[in-house]
């Protein structure tokens, strides 16, 4: 509305007097049939990104990150039609696999503080690439 209100004056000028609106130019390494480029728009950057940044990375990121949620989807299919690992998800605490309840939340509650800990460590050790920086180390 407000758009239509800013550009009714210019409804009726000549167009000589108009103020001229133009699309930034930006050479994209991008060409017609990339993956997120669509056929009638191209590549939508309203600020400019791409240039600035290493768009390989985000791409594996992406992947990555898809990844892991489709795992997680998996995970809470498998937990409510009861699936679940034999043993213990904590000895120390006694806490067995079978003996997690099913509710995203209270599983969530049930998990020991250590238990986090090593998730965060694993999730930060995958983010930030040192897992596989060591995978390749042992290899060489």
């Amino acid at each position: 509305m407000a758009l239509a209100l800013l550009s009714s004056p210019l409804a009726f000028h000549a167009p000589a007097f108009a103020p001229a609106f133009s699309q930034p130019t930006v050479n994209m390494k991008f060409k017609e049939g990339d993956v997120g480029v669509t056929p009638p728009l191209g590549v939508w950057d309203p600020l400019g990104l791409i240039e600035k940044r290493d768009m390989r990375r985000y791409e594996i990121m992406e992947i990555k990150h898809g990844r892991a949620a489709m795992l997680g989807f998996l995970h809470i299919i498998l937990i409510h039609a009861g699936v679940r690992f034999p043993g213990y998800l904590s000895p120390s605490e006694g806490l067995k696999f079978a003996d997690m309840p099913t509710g995203c939340f209270a599983s969530l509650e049930a998990v020991p503080t250590a238990g986090w800990l090593a998730i965060m460590l694993t999730t930060c050790m995958t983010e930030t690439g040192a897992s596989a920086s060591t995978a390749c180390d042992t290899h060489a």
